[in-house]
């Protein structure tokens, strides 16, 4: 039987975890971390029971860290039924796709105008990660295109924190889809569209990595058998 979680344990910790200054902040954080990897899938409802019981907190904290989702856009409060994950037609998936391939694009071109050379320096391990990240993926449910590491070397790349604000606050529920949505892919053409995308900004060609992200953006939607862009 696994150990309750305690949250005075983690303020003893912070090396283990970066507390925010409320619990209940700390939470949002945390929900919204497991929303993002896939824990919580589109529709599933996060019952307040369980994370009383999880975590030891009262109802305020609780339902403030709910209300954080909720204000993220990442869930939804249904009448007598509490908060659930957000659960998007094919059209709204597809309008979230093109808001995701318009900023990955600006963010790829200025990452191949302007990013610094300890940026650039790193693509070697971003794709070691990704390269591994696609050995595993046919023994686990998780397609390649829903890790975060490519999209965060890019926006560091673009140095533009906005953008990079936008990106989260916009597009993060794009990964719920990729992950839970995504039954086959492509997944040599699209680990091929990745090595291409991060080349083509460390060689600072613009038109390269604009065209690799539109290609790499259309074959993920290809894979979710959702078609119009």
């Amino acid at each position: 039987m696994s150990k309750k979680f305690d949250y005075a344990d983690a303020v003893e910790a912070p090396r283990a975890l970066e507390l925010p200054v409320s619990r209940s902040a700390w939470l949002g954080n945390l929900l919204r971390d497991r929303v993002l990897a896939g824990q919580y899938g589109p529709g599933e409802r996060i019952l307040e029971s369980e994370l009383r019981s999880e975590f030891g907190l009262s109802n305020g904290p609780i339902r403030d860290a709910l209300q954080f989702l909720v204000a993220e856009g990442l869930a939804e409060k249904v009448p007598w039924q509490g908060v659930r994950v957000i659960k998007l037609t094919e059209v709204e998936i597809l309008e979230l796709f093109q808001i995701r391939l318009a900023l990955l694009e600006y963010a790829a071109e200025r990452a191949a105008l302007y990013a610094p050379p300890e940026i650039l320096s790193q693509a070697p391990l971003v794709k070691a990660k990704i390269d591994e990240m696609f050995e595993v993926a046919q023994s686990e449910v998780n397609h390649p295109s829903s890790n975060r590491q490519l999209s965060r070397w890019i926006l560091a790349g673009a140095g533009n924190r906005k953008l990079a604000q936008t990106w989260d606050r916009t597009v993060s529920i794009c990964h719920i889809y990729i992950r839970a949505l995504l039954t086959s892919a492509n997944e040599a053409r699209s680990h091929r569209l990745i090595h291409s995308l991060i080349d083509a900004i460390v060689a600072r060609n613009v038109a390269a990595a604009r065209a690799a992200v539109r290609e790499l953006t259309i074959q993920t939607l290809d894979d979710l058998n959702i078609k119009g862009l």
